[in-house]
């Protein structure tokens, strides 16, 4: 056995000092494409593809793009600092799946009166006067309502570490904030899910989406010539359009779901599989028993429930909360429908291995955290709100999609939610402790009962990483 540490990610600056030409992501994509076909060990195939970088773009170029290797691609890996976007174009960045993300957090972070205004706006001075004032008064509300809490948590909890206490008043402030807050994230993103992003970005309205894919588009094309190439809009969207085919019914002025929001209903399931115990069990069993998939579930109905709670005991026996459940535990699909505020769909969104679709109307609904309401600050917000949807129904359809930048993250939205067990078990370790925040929990804590309830056994060991050693 041999190992070898081919690269790794290093700053630029230390690369920009090398100034070489061949100092490109491209040289190791070229080298490991040769694997499948060359009987040359790898570590001579990357010297090879060092010393001739244009053989090595050009065979890039043969393999993914003429060929259809797509994932060679992704032994680039880019890490890019982006910085001053608005919170609403973090949920479109973030939407690729195969990258890691670190945003700017407005639960540990105090932000200042820093927004971005569309560029959408810049001939439309009235309009532009009217979206500063309001946002101005958005982030002095939010100012004023975080010393507010600051201090009557001080009162509350004297012991309190003065740390804790920021924290526990930017987490419900921060919820009269607009998504039109800049802030700042890393991304590591290899050049396949880039080259989606950048497509993404420029198929979308905003400009501050097309502004962001041309600004990496610069920096990261001259790096890998060979693996960034579809990044222009080719017509191909994926939007259906009802009005086109004589289903406008689907868009009604009055959805009827708006009004059917419960507040205190944060999780609806939509389906579940039958016989969801008998199934994570048959598919634990399955890779050593002899028997087809179906015998197996058919031989695994017939023992009796004492030999089943044996096995159960075996599969989670020594099981740690850091562990994650086995593979098999993803045979069991969930359905649900989830209520959240915009704050709470930020951290959710994270989770994006599973299905996720969030509703693009606006529901016109808005959460105030149970301590602004103590604060007597409830009235205020909701009287910003209002404005708030007043102003976005005043903007012009034709710059209409900027009425994003208006939501608050205390708005709430729609999400329908697909997720198998084994990410179900992830999302409440971590969600359901007790260091979440605290709508995420509810949201989690809700998931995990209606989990619980119907398979007892495969979900005995699902709570938050806090209470794993009171179950175990």
């Amino acid at each position: 056995m041999k190992l070898i540490v081919a690269g790794y990610n290093i700053d630029a600056g230390l690369i920009r000092g090398i100034k070489k030409d061949n100092a490109s992501p491209e040289v190791i994509t070229a080298a490991y494409a040769r694997i499948s076909r060359s009987s040359k060990n790898v570590d001579t195939l990357r010297k090879e593809a060092l010393s001739e970088i244009d053989k090595a773009r050009s065979s890039n170029e043969n393999i993914v793009y003429e060929m259809g290797h797509s994932s060679i691609a992704e032994h680039a890996v880019f890490n890019l600092d982006i910085i001053d976007v608005s919170r609403l174009l973090t949920e479109l960045i973030q939407r690729s799946r195969i990258a890691s993300f670190t945003e700017k957090s407005q639960r540990y972070v105090t932000f200042s009166k820093d927004y971005l205004v569309p560029r959408e706006l810049s001939r439309r001075t009235n309009i532009k006067q009217q979206y500063k004032k309001l946002m101005d008064a958005l982030f002095t509300e939010y100012e004023t309502s975080f010393k507010l809490l600051d201090d009557m948590y001080r009162k509350q909890n004297p012991k309190l570490k003065s740390r804790d206490r920021e924290c526990l008043a930017k987490e419900d402030a921060r919820y009269i904030l607009p998504l039109a807050t800049k802030t700042q994230m890393g991304m590591t993103i290899n050049a396949r899910s880039l080259e989606h992003l950048l497509r993404r970005l420029a198929i979308h309205p905003l400009h501050e989406a097309q502004e962001l894919k041309d600004m990496i588009y610069r920096k990261v094309k001259p790096l890998c010539p060979s693996l960034v190439r579809h990044t222009e809009p080719d017509g191909y969207r994926g939007n259906i359009d009802l009005n086109s085919v004589g289903f406008s019914s689907f868009l009604q002025q009055e959805l009827p779901w708006l009004a059917l929001i419960d507040m205190e209903n944060k999780a609806k399931l939509l389906s579940s599989p039958k016989n969801i115990d008998d199934s994570v069990l048959a598919a634990l069993i399955y890779q050593q028993s002899e028997l087809g998939w179906q015998e197996n579930l058919e031989t695994l109905a017939r023992l009796p429930r004492l030999a089943k709670e044996q096995l159960w005991q075996q599969a989670f026996k020594g099981m740690r909360s850091w562990h994650k459940v086995p593979r098999a535990f993803e045979v069991a699909e969930f359905e649900f429908e989830l209520t959240m505020s915009e704050s709470c769909w930020a951290q959710f969104k994270r989770h994006r291995q599973c299905t996720i679709l969030k509703k693009n109307s606006n529901t016109g609904n808005f959460v105030i955290p149970s301590a602004i309401i103590e604060s007597g600050r409830s009235d205020i917000w909701e009287e910003l709100h209002r404005e708030t949807v007043t102003f976005g129904d005043s903007i012009p359809t034709s710059i209409a999609t900027i009425k994003d930048y208006l939501k608050l993250n205390g708005s709430l939205c729609k999400i329908y939610a697909k997720m198998n067990l084994r990410e179900l078990y992830h999302f409440v370790r971590l969600r359901s402790d007790k260091h979440a925040q605290w709508e995420i929990r509810q949201v989690s804590d809700t998931i995990c009962n209606i989990i619980t309830t119907h398979a007892p056994n495969a979900a005995r060991m699902l709570c938050g990483k806090s209470s794993f050693k009171q179950i175990c």
